[in-house]
């Protein structure tokens, strides 16, 4: 029997009081059967056929993560399915995660001199908000499009991709023929504050007039999938993140394929849901698209997170037979609900109540090992569950989840939530690690809150590359937003930091504004355009040198190299550096055999890479801050 995670049920619960909500204000009608995004893990080398899946639909599959799309009556078909061996709710989306950036690591060397590369032989793919198809930053020399596809699931007017069954696909014929009419299609919209077109730009920009000299692959080729994030809120029944992003995993995998080229993949958003160690469904999709580091040309890049100051993280620890709270506050704000996860080891007997703004002297029923799952309404209306899960299947340790939604009230009541927390017999070290999801007007801790472990998922897989924000200055100082690591099973990550601060890219519902912003969003980009680079130069030097069979290198291999060849590498990390600060031109040096050591040539550069790109009226930009 497949284990089901508990949050599913609170969810078909949660979006069935929003749908109720929406029905008796007018704002649409009930529906005759709620459908919800979900993740089903199934056997090594199994699939999951649309026929096993009754009342719903098979979105996508990559590896031993499948998409799918059901109905509750769904999940019972897959509970008793032998190949399905877990199911788990996707959850909601959450806020996002050149340039003076690109000489400060060395990219503008690797684009002339002894490498004269710009990436026209990579794929850099972009799963962002929104794209702007208009702006220069993405055209050719001959003013046509270098944007191979834009797959935009939120868009459900079509064509989709034949592969996929849903959203619109615009394909490079099509952007062309935008650009030639000055406009494009209603669903494709232009976004004057776009966080997708800039960070494009970023990774892979064109040269824009004087003051934007183009992004870290000028010539890379682009694909952009525009991701349907939501569950419960403004659209209850989409596809959520967790689904949505194995599904374009799967379109880019695809696309990448056809066209016979290595991809990196960017990601600027994330999610705190998780035990943060790697072994969630959404993390293990993203280890399987690149075969576990191992998949010749497949890599993905993701930022770090801008949670670091957010009080989004906690942590406690408690001796046996002990007592302590936990707390934090709700926003007063209308919102679906409010997720708290907390982390700690099976061996660890603990017993939970719960505790609401409005009537602190009444408390929930207590959730133990012998009680383990309490659902309820407060005095105030709110509906709440706490289920405690221990051995959890990701990992065996235990997860304590607890979600909140209005219930029966209008909205979630604002002020003080506390968790009474009361230790039996503690056999580790007593540590507990809680996260609030990411979410509109989230509430935040207000004791134990820590800014280690602050990385959002699936920054955390074993394979992705994460990547903090510095400014482009030195001494090297991390952003104050910029997620700290490590792990929670204590690998080290970020592996790298990159400029992310008042990056200067390109501005969405323009064809040649600039606009400057903050955010690991930023940071992250620089690290793909690098990665594009060298898959470029990596091709052309195989065959160049007549070698035979050859293959793409892959994301161990990167990341090892790209973590090793910072600006200033020690073998030690830092958990906000990483290893280091991002060197584009030391990375393409060490897969450059008769290249002698960067070291001398570091020395004799100083600071004339920075003030190689001329920069004027900068101070006229607007400077937005990003959300990771």
């Amino acid at each position: 029997m497949s284990n089901i995670d508990r949050y599913l049920f609170h969810a078909f619960d949660a979006v069935e009081d929003e749908l109720r909500h929406e029905t008796e204000a007018g704002r649409r009608p009930q529906p005759e059967v709620i459908r919800l995004p979900m993740l089903v893990r199934v056997r090594r080398g199994a699939s999951l056929d649309p026929g096993q899946v009754p009342d719903g639909s098979v979105i996508a599959q990559v590896g031993s993560t499948v998409a799918v799309l059901g109905s509750l009556a769904t999940v019972a078909a897959l509970q008793s399915n032998p190949i399905v061996l877990g199911i788990e709710a996707s959850r909601p989306g959450s806020g996002l995660d050149c340039i003076r950036s690109v000489p400060f690591v060395h990219a503008d060397v690797v684009h002339g001199g002894a490498f004269s590369e710009e990436g026209d032989e990579a794929l850099i793919a972009i799963i962002d908000h929104d794209i702007d198809v208009l702006h220069q930053a993405f055209r050719d020399s001959q003013g046509k499009t270098r944007i191979l596809a834009v797959w935009d699931q939120t868009d459900p007017t079509g064509p989709s991709p034949k592969v996929d069954g849903y959203g619109t696909e615009h394909t490079e014929s099509k952007i062309n023929r935008y650009i030639q009419s000055g406009s494009v299609p209603p669903g494709l919209k232009r976004v004057s504050d776009g966080h997708g077109t800039h960070v494009a730009s970023i990774a892979a920009g064109s040269p824009v007039g004087t003051q934007f000299p183009g992004g870290v692959a000028p010539k890379a080729k682009i694909i952009v999938v525009i991701p349907n994030l939501q569950v419960g809120e403004t659209d209850p029944l989409s596809t959520g993140y967790s689904t949505s992003h194995v599904a374009a995993l799967k379109y880019i995998d695809d696309f990448a394929q056809r066209e016979n080229l290595p991809v990196v993949v960017n990601l600027s958003e994330g999610m705190n849901a998780g035990a943060h160690d790697g072994t969630s469904l959404l993390e293990a999709a993203f280890d399987e698209f690149t075969e576990g580091g191992r998949a010749p040309g497949r890599v993905v890049v993701k930022s770090a997170g801008n949670e670091r100051n957010q009080n989004g993280h906690a942590k406690l620890s408690l001796g046996s037979n002990s007592f302590d709270l936990l707390e934090w506050r709700a926003k007063p704000s209308r919102r679906g609900q409010d997720v708290i996860e907390l982390w700690f080891r099976a061996c660890d007997e603990m017993k939970f109540r719960l505790r609401d703004p409005s009537d602190p002297a009444r408390k929930s029923s207590q959730a133990d090992w012998s009680n383990r799952v309490v659902d309820d309404y407060f005095p105030c209306g709110n509906r709440y569950q706490i289920v405690y899960e221990r051995y959890h299947p990701d990992n065996g340790d235990s997860r304590l989840l607890i979600t909140i939604s209005p219930g029966r009230a209008p909205f979630i009541e604002p002020g003080p939530w506390t968790l009474e927390v009361e230790s039996g017999e503690v056999k580790s070290s007593g540590e507990m690690h809680a996260w609030v999801e990411r979410s509109k007007d989230r509430p935040d801790f207000t004791n134990h809150f820590d800014e280690g472990m602050t990385l959002s998922i699936p920054g955390t897989a074993r394979t992705v590359i994460s990547v903090g924000s510095v400014a482009a200055s030195k001494p090297f100082q991390v952003a104050i937003y910029s997620s700290y690591g490590p792990t929670r099973d204590g690998r080290d990550k970020p592996d790298l930091a990159a400029s992310g601060e008042q990056i200067v890219a390109a501005q969405g519902n323009s064809f040649v504004d600039l606009v400057a912003k903050d955010g690991t969003s930023m940071a992250a980009p620089h690290v793909t355009g690098a990665i594009a680079l060298l898959f470029s130069y990596w091709g052309k030097q195989q065959r160049n040198q007549g070698i035979q069979n050859w293959e793409h290198l892959n994301a161990a291999q990167i990341r090892a190299a790209i973590s090793q060849m910072t600006q200033q590498y020690s073998g030690h990390w830092n958990r906000g550096l990483g290893f280091g600060v991002l060197d584009v031109e030391k990375l393409l040096s060490a897969f450059t055999p008769h290249l002698s050591s960067l070291e001398s040539a570091d020395a004799e550069r100083g600071q004339t890479q920075v003030a190689s790109v001329t920069y004027t009226n900068l101070e006229e930009i607007p400077l937005q801050v990003a959300e990771e």
